[in-house]
């Protein structure tokens, strides 16, 4: 690739980043969260914004973004399991806003993971003080940790996705859940919600999620529905469940 081809690609994804952030910015406007629960959520944050963006790459981990409230509300709704007999996780967490959604669900536990030490503390604070205004905070746990090498939980059943990170590391990721479903076998169910990082290269419709790939290419793995949503087609979720070759059998969801 030239030069020129470079600037002109850097260039279309600057462009394309800004109309994708102006775009979140109408979205938060409409359902306030932030305010409401005196928490800080919906500022996004690049990687080398970070004390320790040195240690994380660009490609293999993506800047937080928050995911917006309509949407995580309906695809959390929607996904077909039972809440009260397993723990949520939210794999690469952020500031936590998925978590503190995730407690209008009766999940025993809702565990976030999140590789920068920087937004695992603006995480557990946000937590600490939405406990004033939401019930079910003390059920969250937010986990200082990277995803490839973080200690499933043995009754984790809804892991949850926003584009954390790379096909790669999404793979090595699914491989530790299957290690801990073949330990503890149980329904398991993944969501990945959003159509890749922001680079102009392709329309919404046609961009399927990064992360998703990785449970594409993975026998385990079976695609059970699509979950619209009610914000944009780029946050559209995907849901996949584990299949044991008969051990049980997943819910299929419907396209929404």
């Amino acid at each position: 690739m030239s030069d020129q081809d470079r600037r002109a690609r850097l260039i279309r994804a600057l462009e394309y980043r800004q109309i994708f952030d102006d775009r979140l910015d109408r979205i938060e406007r409409q359902v306030p969260f932030d305010s409401v629960h005196d928490v800080d959520t919906s500022e996004s944050v690049e990687l080398w914004e970070l004390p320790q963006g040195d240690q994380l790459q660009v490609g293999r981990d993506a800047r937080y973004s928050p995911t917006p409230v309509r949407t995580v509300r309906h695809v959390l709704g929607q996904c077909d399991v039972k809440h009260e007999d397993m723990t949520f996780v939210d794999v690469g967490c952020g500031k936590g806003r998925v978590l503190l959604q995730a407690t209008e669900f009766p999940f025993r536990r809702i565990v976030g993971v999140e590789a920068s030490e920087t937004l695992c503390d603006i995480a557990r604070a946000n937590v600490e003080k939405a406990s004033a205004t939401l019930e079910g905070c003390d059920r969250i746990d937010v986990v200082h940790a990277d995803a490839t090498r973080f200690d499933v939980p043995d009754d984790a059943g809804l892991f949850y996705f926003y584009e954390p990170f790379s096909t790669e590391v999404s793979s090595a990721v699914l491989e530790r859940i299957e290690d801990s479903v073949r330990r503890h076998p149980r329904p398991v169910v993944l969501c990945f919600t959003g159509r890749g990082q922001p680079d102009g290269q392709a329309g919404e419709h046609d961009t399927p999620p990064v992360a998703a790939a990785a449970a594409e290419i993975r026998p385990r793995w079976k695609r059970i529905g699509t979950v619209s949503s009610p914000d944009a087609v780029f946050y559209d979720s995907l849901l996949y469940a584990y299949e044991d070759h008969g051990s049980f059998e997943a819910q299929a969801v419907p396209d929404s």
